[in-house]
């Protein structure tokens, strides 16, 4: 693996910045609030560090989507230590900032992405608890609105908890979701005891608004023990996860799911839950083409030119780099022909977990799960952007979307005196059209007067007035000078 590059001085060293233009003696001074040490105006707010290897250059637009497990720390004797990570969602840019930090509720969270319901644009994720071994997660699917207010849960029917690996949501409305459900099977004619535990993936299609189920769809109905690779537990207590979904898309008028342990995508007719074909796997339908076959995969996707996308952690021929790939598959002659594969800059081998997301004009963003990075390439698999979490953490899967959030909350802030300056500390989790802080400060909070305007450098902007000023308070301003929020007044300490 590469040694990893320094950390990019724009998003996290905290360097000073020009001033903007301020009214009277005062003088912004603004600077980066250091994300390496805890957030003044935030303290509540734990993000990971960033660190930005490739800097963006002809990305597509939008932000960066992780969910960071969070519960690790930096080292104490660095410059700028600070309390543990919070695991939780996490929208970020390309110079590494957060732009909205969410605390998971409970537990983690996995799977951040933008989505549409009721023709608007939301968030969603899964929120819940992992097992770990096997892997898989006990939880609710999540639904926020702009105001990152939670609009929706999506819950599994008939006694099941929803899994972390998926939640779709389709034109219809509707939910597509995976879950788990422990069965008593007898196991000896693949090497197992006669009453083994084994784990059946369960996908489901529930209205969301309703929660009705509409339909279900049981994995031991149709795919056999025999299929897998994952090896039997020899003790029948232990969980026997054979199959282990982790992705599901829609395919016309059918459905196709990717099977992690068994190597293989299926095609599952929506009406009556037949296996119409397999892609790879040890029963393939398909000639798998040259390096085209991949193993423990992730993240299938149907476009609509008719090629599939997916994440393949490691493939079958043994090369031991995941990569993210695409690939022609001609149903009529039973072929598929690899059309892509894009590897990270490190050669990264991922245990489990990632994602290839395909953009507009040809780019593809990977998240490399089990490994801490993510990347965008282009058309030629050139690599655009490339970073990592600074920390030992992942996420999940990483994605790119561009997405306009508008808190209910007002900007936080925090004043601090220095010598001969106010240090006024400016914030607000989640707005993504702030351009500018203005700042106002006086004696008390009936006298307060704007001092200075300021571009806003990232999630937390310090901005050094000139003077001693005993409260503080800060505007919002998009990029035209209009005024999005107003924070309360605080006093300077």
């Amino acid at each position: 693996m590469l040694a990893a590059a320094p950390l990019v001085p724009a998003a996290l060293s905290g360097a000073a910045s020009s001033s903007a233009a301020s009214s009277g003696t005062a003088k912004a001074a603004p600077r980066v609030g250091a994300l390496g040490a805890d957030l003044v105006s935030r303290p509540d707010l734990h993000p990971p560090l960033m660190e930005i290897i490739t800097p963006a250059s002809g990305t597509e637009r939008g932000h960066v989507l992780l969910t960071p497990t969070g519960a690790h720390t930096m080292d104490p004797s660095a410059a700028a230590p600070r309390g543990p990570i919070q695991p939780g969602a996490m929208l970020m840019d390309d110079t590494g900032q957060a732009v909205w930090f969410g605390p998971a509720a409970e537990g983690v969270n996995f799977d951040l992405k933008v989505q549409q319901y009721q023709g608007k644009p939301v968030l969603t994720c899964w929120e819940g608890k992992v097992v770990v071994p096997p892997g898989f997660g006990h939880g609710t699917f999540v639904v926020l609105d702009e105001t990152y207010t939670r609009i929706a849960e999506v819950a599994p029917v008939n006694g099941l908890t929803g899994d972390l690996h998926e939640f779709i949501i389709t034109p219809q409305d509707t939910a597509l979701v995976l879950a788990y459900r422990e069965v008593r099977v007898d196991t000896t004619p693949v090497g197992g005891q006669p009453n083994s535990k084994v784990l059946e993936g369960v996908v489901q299609e529930i209205d969301i608004a309703s929660g009705e189920l509409l339909f279900e769809w049981n994995s031991l109905q149709h795919i056999g023990l025999d299929e897998s690779f994952y090896p039997v537990p020899t003790d029948p207590e232990e969980f026997h996860d054979y199959i282990h979904l982790n992705a599901i898309c829609e395919d016309g008028d059918a459905l196709l799911i990717s099977a992690r342990c068994t190597h293989a995508i299926y095609r599952i007719d929506r009406t009556t839950g037949e296996v119409t074909w397999r892609l790879c796997g040890r029963t393939s339908d398909f000639e798998m083409g040259e390096d085209a076959a991949f193993a423990w995969q992730h993240d299938v996707r149907r476009h609509e030119d008719g090629t599939i996308s997916l994440f393949d952690n490691a493939d079958a021929a043994g090369r031991g780099k995941s990569r993210g790939m695409t690939l022609e598959v001609d149903e009529a002659a039973g072929a598929a022909t690899l059309l892509r594969s894009a590897e990270s800059p490190e050669g990264l081998l991922a245990p489990n977990q990632g994602n290839a997301q395909v953009l507009p004009h040809g780019h593809m963003f990977v998240g490399w799960g089990g490994e801490p990075y993510f990347t965008e390439f282009g058309p030629d698999d050139e690599v655009l952007f490339h970073g990592r979490f600074a920390e030992q953490m992942g996420s999940y899967r990483a994605h790119r979307a561009e997405w306009v959030g508008k808190p209910t909350e007002p900007p936080a802030v925090a004043g601090k005196p220095g010598d001969g300056v106010t240090s006024v500390y400016a914030s607000w989790n989640g707005a993504t059209e702030v351009a500018t802080w203005r700042v106002f400060a006086g004696p008390d909070e009936g006298n307060l007067a704007p001092v200075t305007d300021a571009p806003k450098t990232g999630f937390e902007t310090r901005l050094d007035v000139d003077g001693t000023h005993p409260v503080v308070a800060v505007e919002a301003l998009d990029t035209t000078g209009a005024v999005l929020g107003r924070s309360p007044a605080v006093g300077v300490s």
